[in-house]
């Protein structure tokens, strides 16, 4: 059984498919849920990341930092500028606890699930070009957000980008920290 475990695809370990799936949950209980619901839903997984990832912990909560830190900026300026209008309950900068707790989550899962899209700066930079602004008009449907015209949208793919190119930048980088880690 012990040999069994040990043949199983990275696929089916806590950094693949288990915490894509999670994170996949959270993420829908965050948007369409109500109230304290939202982040707490996130924060949940967050956790149950944390403790899986218990023996890299301060790569992940320095990604998962990074990540909110990074979050919070790209949605500040767009609320600030306009651009977006956020629904929902408790703000910081203008940003709304659930918007800040699916950051989180991001953060959680950017260095495994999640790190194809940040494989390399360009193509982080396409995804969050593109990504950004369907996400964001995919949360506008659900009634989460509001997108302010076509400016709106441009502005929510140009500041994605540069997130999006930060956390890739920032993702490679512990990741060659673990690498160097694990070969001395």
């Amino acid at each position: 059984m012990v040999a069994d475990v040990l043949q199983r695809p990275t696929i089916w370990r806590w950094g693949g498919a288990p915490q894509w799936l999670s994170h996949q949950a959270a993420w829908w209980a965050c948007v369409l849920g109500v109230g304290w619901v939202r982040p707490s839903a996130m924060a949940m997984f967050v956790a149950v990341h944390l403790w899986f990832e218990r023996r890299a912990l301060r790569q992940e909560l320095v990604m998962l930092v990074w990540a909110v830190g990074v979050g919070l900026a790209t949605d500040a300026t767009l609320a600030a500028t306009g651009s977006v209008t956020y629904f929902g309950g408790m703000r910081l900068a203008g940003v709304p606890l659930w918007m800040i707790s699916l950051w989180a989550g991001f953060g959680a899962t950017a260095l495994h699930s999640q790190f194809a899209l940040l494989r390399t700066r360009g193509l982080a930079t396409a995804v969050g070009a593109f990504g950004g602004p369907a996400a964001y008009l995919g949360g506008e449907r659900l009634g989460c957000m509001e997108i302010h015209g076509l400016e709106g949208a441009l502005a929510v793919g140009a500041v994605w980008s540069i997130a999006l190119g930060l956390l890739s930048e920032r993702a490679r980088a512990l990741l060659e920290q673990r690498d160097e880690k694990e070969l001395s």
